[in-house]
């Protein structure tokens, strides 16, 4: 009987690792294999309708890169896709407060987000979410990752995507913009209608001021240097 009741356990257990096993690999190529592909189609299709022009990674200013990933993502360039550490602080104060509260997301869940579904405050979204950043993880290399995030989020006024907001807010091309310019813009995505620089331009260089402080804290420039850039004109459209 022990024999019997052992053997019925081993055949259920080797029948779940196997349904396991090939429930991952049709995530895998159902949905990591090609994710990448999708939300490149979805952005480039995107810049097309609004006569934009797309910029890859190396024409996206450096100082609006570093920005950026210091403020949005300090470990993109290491991270699966997905903040494992973010992930677990924002579970945990979802639970506490019985729903989704805080986001904990990546610049690729974000990109997620500004392309292929719909942000919902729900926990179902959030792991759906992260599905799909880390098959962009697994199709996609970081810069190219970068390149399609810059040209997507939302910077507020409606101007979607780097080039956009330049030329929304300033009149000029990314490449035209002196560092202020592009810290600011830096800290506009986090919440585009309240640092909306037409409306709110004193809430705009409070957050920018942010902004060159996470550059500061990670080594990218030095507190003078951040105080220079700080100083720099900011001369909206």
């Amino acid at each position: 009987m022990r024999l019997l009741k052992w053997l019925i356990r081993t055949v259920v257990f080797i029948g779940l690792a196997v349904a396991v096993t090939f429930g991952l690999l049709f995530l895998y190529f159902r949905i990591f294999n090609n994710v990448g592909q999708r939300v490149q189609r979805v952005v480039m299709h995107d810049v097309a309708v609004r006569h934009e022009h797309y910029m890859t990674y190396n024409q996206i200013p450096t100082v609006f890169r570093n920005a950026m990933i210091a403020t949005e993502d300090r470990r993109f360039f290491t991270d699966p896709g997905i903040d494992p550490i973010g992930i677990m602080r924002s579970f945990i104060v979802d639970v506490e407060k019985d729903g989704y509260v805080e986001g904990g997301s990546t610049i690729t869940q974000q990109l997620v987000d500004n392309s292929i579904i719909v942000h919902r405050k729900t926990i179902p979204y959030k792991i759906t979410q992260a599905f799909y950043a880390i098959g962009i993880y697994d199709t996609q290399s970081k810069p190219e990752t970068f390149a399609l995030y810059a040209n997507a989020i939302y910077f507020g006024a409606g101007a979607y995507g780097l080039y956009d907001a330049a030329e929304t807010y300033f009149g000029k091309t990314p490449s035209q913009l002196n560092d202020g310019e592009l810290t600011m813009l830096a800290g506009l995505p986090n919440l585009p209608s309240l640092f909306d620089p037409f409306i709110h331009l004193k809430l705009a260089r409070q957050r920018q001021a942010i902004v060159l402080q996470n550059m500061v804290d990670d080594g990218l420039i030095t507190s003078k240097q951040s105080s220079a850039i700080y100083r720099e004109p900011i001369r909206l459209k």
